[in-house]
């Protein structure tokens, strides 16, 4: 025993005489090539490049502590330093030390402080490791080592940031990002460039502009790339409370327009070998979700993603599948589109549409009063066009709508006792008339709610028009039926007919009167009707010009059958 500690204490011994030469060595290294250290920086650079002091410290290891760095900007993108950091640990490897040779074996970087600028000329770091002389894509070489110099040999194996901040500003128009990256952190990265790379991060991003003052995204990530040879690997994106305002997007505006958010976001983007072909495959999730002034729940987003390089008209989207959770219900889409220019970006959509809620459906789209509506709504939607610019998707929109409403009500609106209103504007025969209905269906006159036991719309788009060739309400005293256009600027036209039951037509036309011919079709009675309006604020009425017509008919049709009964005097 008394052998066996004596031997670890000598082991210790040599352990420490070899630290203690080691960091001799590399405190000598530093000493006496600090010159040199900062020209070759800054020659590989092409900056200048400088630090306040450097030390031997230990840091998971023997490592080099860099104080005060800081790498200057280039001139065209203003004064300030490119990067500033605080200290820097560079890890170095020990054997290579006891020879005089700097091998790294990780960096880590406290509190740095990186700007990137982008203009129409490009970044400000393209410029870093070009020389004046050099053109950009010119290859640059090492530049040789002084004779007798000592040995610089480096061989990065990680790169770790803490408490990083990254500015990024957007010169390259008026309304453009400026973003704040703050509290940065990364895990080791591999940077060995043999091997798999792969790193977490995460930081909080804000963006500078006074408009969105408090507005912070905290955001995780990690990237794994298997093959520097492919590049292909994967990355992911997490945020708990994503604000797009930071990034620029405001889809929803005016005075009282909520903060627009996404929560629960997750990005997964697949990186494949052959990205040219395969294209990246993009997966989103959130929970959720208010933007545009809609509120969305659990949205999905499967997507493939194919850039078409240069000489490409755009790159295409392919729809895997993309279920969006709206009023209660979902609404699946798939599809493909190109995001060209906006006159050259053709779309071919389906939707599905299932079990929304079609009063807080209304209340989203069109503004009306929540409750206003009830019924669940489903249907099919498939849209084709050539383009995304406006005036000439108008002209290029094909497709059809097929929707459907089940048991509900129209709240707050009495349909039937409406139309029975406005047919008193005719003194004549629309009175008559509306006399025979209010004693015939006092029930259905009642309350003010409108129930039905379905509705369904048909459109079809087809040159710059929409044509609704169904627009149809069953309620419990009547029927309506419709047809006619829609523009796309949301003006209704249509004309149709309010066909009563044959319980409620048979009291109608035993108050009718002489006028019961005028009101039925065999023993159903049918008023003509017409919709106008606008999609968010429509109108139902009466044709009162054609029931004065009918009855103008009706007339001179009398007159004639009288006529030809009575004799005839010479």
């Amino acid at each position: 025993m008394r052998k066996l500690l004596i031997g670890l204490g000598l082991l210790i011994v040599v352990l420490v005489a070899v630290v203690v030469i080691a960091v001799m060595n590399v405190n000598t290294y530093l000493a006496e090539n600090r010159e040199q250290l900062t020209a070759l920086a800054s020659d590989a650079a092409a900056r200048t490049v400088d630090f306040e002091r450097a030390e031997v410290a230990f840091s998971g290891g023997l490592a080099v502590r860099l104080r005060g760095l800081r790498v200057s900007e280039d001139p065209r993108f203003g004064e300030a330093d490119f990067l500033a950091l605080d200290e820097a640990f560079v890890g170095v490897r020990l054997l290579p030390a006891l020879q005089q040779r700097i091998e790294v074996s990780g960096i880590r970087l406290v509190a740095p402080s990186i700007r990137v600028i982008q203009t129409a000329d490009g970044f400000n770091f393209a410029s870093l490791g070009q020389s004046e002389e050099a053109p950009p894509d010119a290859p640059t070489e090492p530049p040789p080592a002084e004779e007798g110099g000592a040995g610089f040999a480096v061989a990065i194996a990680a790169l770790e940031i803490s408490d990083g901040t990254i500015s990024y500003e957007d010169r390259t128009s008026p309304e453009g990002l400026a973003l704040m990256l703050e509290a940065l952190e990364t895990s080791g990265t591999d940077l060995a460039l043999d091997g798999p790379i792969a790193i977490d991060f995460a930081t909080d991003i804000r963006s500078t502009k006074p408009a969105d003052a408090g507005l912070v995204t905290h955001l995780d990530g990690s990237v794994a790339i298997a093959s520097l040879d492919t590049l292909e690997g994967s990355v992911r994106l997490e945020s708990a409370a994503l604000y797009p305002a930071i990034f620029g997007v405001r889809l929803e505006e005016g005075e009282g327009a909520q903060v627009e958010r996404v929560d629960d976001l997750q990005v997964d983007v697949a990186l494949p070998a052959d990205a040219a072909k395969t294209g990246y495959g993009v997966v989103l999730t959130t929970g959720a979700v208010r933007i545009a002034g809609y509120d969305l729940d659990d949205v999905f987003v499967d997507v493939n993603y194919r850039d078409p390089g240069e000489g490409g008209s755009g790159a295409q989207v392919a729809l895997q599948r993309v279920a969006v959770g709206l009023a209660d219900g979902v609404i699946d889409l798939t599809g493909e589109v190109v995001l060209g220019e906006p006159a050259a970006s053709p779309f071919d959509l389906v939707s599905r549409i299932r079990e929304l809620d079609a009063g807080k459906l209304a209340s989203q789209l069109l503004g009306t009063p929540e409750g206003a509506l009830s019924g669940k709504l489903g249907g099919d939607v498939t849209l084709a066009g050539t383009s995304l610019e406006w005036e000439r998707l108008k002209k290029t929109l094909t497709g059809r709508v097929d929707l459907e409403v089940g048991p509900g009500a129209l709240e707050n609106v009495n349909l039937l006792d409406t139309l029975v209103d406005q047919l008193v504007t005719d003194p004549y025969f629309g009175r008559i008339v509306a006399d025979s209905i209010r004693e015939a269906a006092p029930e259905a006159l009642s309350g003010d709610r409108t129930p039905f036991d379905g509705a369904d719309v048909g459109l079809a788009i087809a040159d710059g028009k929409v044509r609704a060739d169904e627009l149809s309400l069953d309620a419990e005293a009547f029927e309506v039926e419709a047809a006619g256009t829609v523009s796309l600027e949301g003006d209704v036209a249509a004309d149709g007919k309010i066909r009563f039951t044959p319980e409620v037509s048979k009291r109608i036309l035993d108050r009718a009167d002489q006028f019961a011919p005028l009101l039925a079709e065999g023993d159903v009675v049918e008023l003509p009707v017409r919709i106008g309006g606008t999609t968010d604020s429509p109108s139902f009425s009466p044709d009162v010009r054609e029931l004065a017509q009918r009855a103008q008919k009706g007339a001179e049709e009398a007159l004639r059958r009288r006529a030809g009964k009575e004799p005839v005097s010479y």
